[in-house]
């Protein structure tokens, strides 16, 4: 039986590649779309998702959601995902239309049509999963789990010790941690085990015809910001969470009691 999800997400390179991996997957039934800030404003990572929505025909539906954090100020975006949020790539595709109900909204929507059975993948900052739990007291007897490309048990890339979904709403991510709903937190730690050497990206992106111009575009900015910032080839964080949610056997686990240093 196919895995129900509802993926939150604030598109971003590696965004639209864990997208493009779950609607390719024939072991997941994505009820949904919803966006949050993150690697840009909220108005930008709609836009994206609308566009990736049109231009990769995935049919789905979209749901806007958080512009901010709950308790602290926007962040600076900075371009390490292009100032369009695609890697500068113009996808010049026509942009299909938001549902009109807002992201926290749809999740307990459809958590209450699933009663259990639904998992959300948070690609982002936390916040609108953090709103619907304040909003619907309830939701946690509505879904089965959170699988979240977040946190770090080693070292972070916003700052020395934290990851940039966390820093972006680490109240958020409180909530979240004591919603009592079961989490898996795929952190930096992990993702960081997938990084592609150098050989590697370039083999992937030779390959021309299995890989669309635009999405090359996007990849070649990644890695060229990843490596102007100091590291070496390219790992695509949400891409790696993403395969983990489609083959969990691939991936180990361990229990932990986590917390968030506010």
């Amino acid at each position: 039986m196919r895995k129900h999800i509802l993926i939150d997400c604030d598109p971003g390179v590696d965004d639209t590649i864990a997208l493009l991996m779950a609607f390719a997957s024939d072991k997941l039934n994505i009820v949904g779309l919803t966006t949050v800030f993150g690697n840009n404003s909220v108005d930008v990572t709609t836009k994206n998702a609308l566009i990736l929505n049109e231009f990769f025909n995935l049919k789905t539906v979209v749901h806007k959601g958080a512009s901010k954090g709950l308790f602290i100020p926007n962040k600076n975006f900075g371009d390490f995902h292009g100032k369009n949020g695609m890697g500068n790539v113009d996808f010049n595709s026509p942009v299909s239309v938001e549902s009109g109900e807002y992201a926290w909204d749809a999740i307990y929507r459809e958590a209450k049509k699933y009663n259990g059975e639904l998992t959300i993948v948070t690609l982002g900052p936390l916040t609108n999963v953090a709103i619907a739990l304040f909003k619907y007291e309830d939701l946690n007897q509505y879904v089965k789990e959170i699988i979240m490309m977040a946190g770090t048990t080693t070292t972070g890339n916003e700052r020395p010790f934290s990851e940039a979904n966390v820093v972006s709403d680490p109240h958020a991510m409180q909530v979240v941690l004591n919603s009592g709903i079961s989490l898996t937190m795929i952190g930096l730690n992990a993702t960081e085990t997938t990084r592609m050497n150098e050989e590697e990206h370039d083999v992937m992106l030779d390959k021309k015809e299995d890989i669309l111009p635009e999405v090359r575009g996007m990849l070649r900015h990644y890695k060229n910001i990843q490596n102007t910032l100091g590291s070496a080839g390219m790992v695509i964080h949400d891409a790696a969470a993403m395969f983990a949610v489609i083959e969990p056997d691939s991936a180990e686990s361990e229990m932990f009691n986590v917390d968030v240093e506010l």
